[in-house]
């Protein structure tokens, strides 16, 4: 990659749809749905392990998107750039799915590509306008259009201001991953900055924080139990992001370090309510850890 490409801003421009965006519009994800949540979680988890991310199962409604991505990537070199709040959980999946194995070099090209079509800012923050971005397109349209025909359109009730959710801890992983390396003081100002800019001055960061130190710690080589040592926060139960984080927590501390016992624990917790239908998921997710494994083997 050329360093003019590094060093170029490339901002967005509201009614011109970015160079390589895809034409797809991503999976949604309803904080309010079980179904979703479990995603997410078991998203966060798989991306914590970092070289372990490979023998995660990747969830069929999301594999359907990588499908699609793919075909579409070999017509025209699309890139994976959504400004939505799984973006990075494809992100991860595209490089492997491209890749065939975990490779850091490999996702960091692809988080390239991401700046490149405006979803990043240079500096290397995941940094989502407050108006998000496929909305923002949509309303020019349907402005131009307005105007065309005479008819005024009310900018302040088609606009929504973003609010912090479970799925913004994963919007903000790129921070652990570009400045892991970094000192703890500049990763709090690029943190401070960025959540300010997306959620307003009113949004604490300690949750933020104590999620992309955890990236850090583990992407620094510290064993799990140092890693969970240092975790400072306390839980608040009545906090729905704070709350999602010692989800995580509980999970790293209950896997018995083997990333299946972690998704079935993780489902388990959420489906608990439904024993018929966790008992189908997890013979699904044992289905596949077995084939995947003998997979594994054969390639040996």
């Amino acid at each position: 990659m050329s360093l003019e490409c590094e060093e170029k801003d490339w901002m967005i421009e509201l009614g011109v749809r970015p160079n390589k965006m895809s034409p797809i519009d991503p999976p949604s994800i309803n904080n309010n749905n079980n179904e979703d949540y479990s995603r997410l979680l078991s998203s966060m988890y798989a991306m914590t392990l970092g070289e372990n991310l490979f023998s995660h199962n990747i969830d069929p409604y999301i594999l359907e998107h990588i499908e699609m991505e793919k075909e579409f990537m070999e017509q025209d070199d699309l890139a994976l750039v959504w400004s939505d709040d799984i973006s990075l959980t494809l992100c991860f999946l595209a490089s492997l799915a491209h890749h065939g194995d975990y490779s850091q070099d490999h996702l960091l090209k692809r988080y390239f590509q991401w700046w490149m079509n405006g979803y990043m800012c240079p500096a290397g923050h995941c940094f989502t306008p407050r108006v998000h971005l496929k909305k923002s397109i949509d309303l020019f349209g349907e402005t131009q259009a307005a105007q065309a025909l005479g008819i005024a359109v009310d900018m302040d009730r088609k606009t929504s201001k973003l609010i912090a959710t479970p799925s913004s801890l994963l919007r903000l992983s790129p921070i652990g991953y570009f400045y892991c390396k970094h000192s703890y003081s500049k990763r709090l100002e690029i943190t401070k900055d960025l959540v300010e800019r997306m959620f307003g001055k009113k949004t604490s960061i300690d949750i933020f924080i104590e999620y992309i130190e955890l990236l850090v710690n583990s992407l620094n080589g510290l064993s799990k139990e140092n890693i969970l040592k240092n975790i400072n926060m306390k839980l608040n139960s009545n906090d729905l992001i704070n709350k999602t984080f010692f989800d995580l927590i509980d999970l790293l501390s209950n896997d018995n370090n083997n990333i299946e016992q972690g998704i079935k624990y993780a489902l388990e917790k959420i489906y608990s309510s439904n024993k018929e239908f966790l008992q189908f998921i997890i013979q699904y997710l044992t289905t596949y850890f077995n084939k995947f494994m003998q997979k594994k083997q054969l390639n040996l």
